[in-house]
């Protein structure tokens, strides 16, 4: 009788074990820095949100205060309106919030090393520095283009960085860049207009302020013809028919130049000219003359 015997001496077959392959190593995220047409585009869609209500609010104030209004209110009014794009700035730049232009054009302001959002102080900063860089002749802003993150001054005071936060397509990011091109040129002009040229907001106020003056002059010396039959050079006596003449003198004060002032009459005609005290003291004219 044949016996089957195990040879319990004999080793064990090994059975494969099958263990979990390791996982593989995650790719860090690769970040990708807005570009300066895209923050450009961004910006002024917020100085629009900001600006372009306020400043309409502004011209009817100014409409309706005449050229009485004192340098000082309009550096009031102003200041107004800049500290309010200063708080929109630093409220929708900070914590997990972005401003309506960033967030059309899907971008964010985060900190520098990634790690999060910038804190309220440092947005504040951050917006303070729009203006620096402005007072700079615009050069903050010109840092972005040669900053390997695209930083401008403003960044670096803020100590933040400017992200893409979705996928764009092809299309969409090259109309961006496109538009903001454009723009870039565009502000560049008016930038160098505004600095260099006669374009000046408040020099163009201070002269619109002069001339309407003058039209005002223009109709006291229409009131004199009319009382009197004929034309004077004389400013007293025209002040005398403005009903208020201590206030008439202090408006005319408020808006020429003490020199130049002049009132030529002759026959059925005169011809007020005057200066306007801007900076540049243009020279403005009102004639009777068709």
């Amino acid at each position: 009788m044949n016996e089957n015997r195990i040879n319990i001496m004999e080793p064990e077959i090994p059975i494969p074990v099958r263990t979990a392959e390791p996982a593989a190593e995650e790719k860090p995220q690769q970040v990708e820095y807005a570009s300066v047409t895209e923050r450009f585009v961004a910006l002024l869609i917020d100085y629009g949100v900001v600006f372009i209500p306020a400043q309409l609010l502004a011209w009817v104030v100014l409409k309706i205060m005449g050229p009485v209004t004192a340098l000082w209110q309009i550096v009031a009014l102003f200041a107004g309106i800049n500290l309010l794009f200063i708080l929109y700035e630093t409220i929708f730049s900070s914590g997990d919030r972005v401003t309506l232009g960033k967030s059309l054009v899907g971008i964010a302001v985060v900190k520098k090393d990634l790690s999060g959002p910038i804190s309220l102080p440092r947005a504040f900063l951050r917006a303070v520095g729009y203006y620096i860089s402005a007072a700079l002749l615009m050069c903050g802003f010109l840092l972005a283009f040669f900053d390997d993150r695209h930083r401008a001054l403003h960044d670096f005071l803020g100590g933040s960085v400017v992200v893409q936060i979705r996928e764009k397509t092809w299309f969409e990011r090259t109309m961006v860049r496109f538009l903001g091109t454009i723009l870039l040129l565009i502000f560049a002009w008016v930038a160098y207009s505004q600095f260099f040229g006669k374009g000046a907001f408040m020099q163009e106020f201070y002269i619109r302020r002069a001339q309407e003056h003058l039209g005002k002059i223009a109709l006291l010396e229409e009131a004199h013809y009319s009382l009197y039959g004929h034309y004077t050079n004389d400013l007293l006596r025209l002040s005398l028919l403005s009903g208020d003449p201590v206030q008439f003198q202090r408006d005319t004060q408020k808006v020429l130049s003490p020199k130049g002032f002049k009132i030529g009459v002759q026959g059925n005609t005169y011809r007020i000219s005057a200066v306007a005290k801007d900076n540049k003291r243009t020279p403005v004219y009102w004639s009777s003359e068709k």
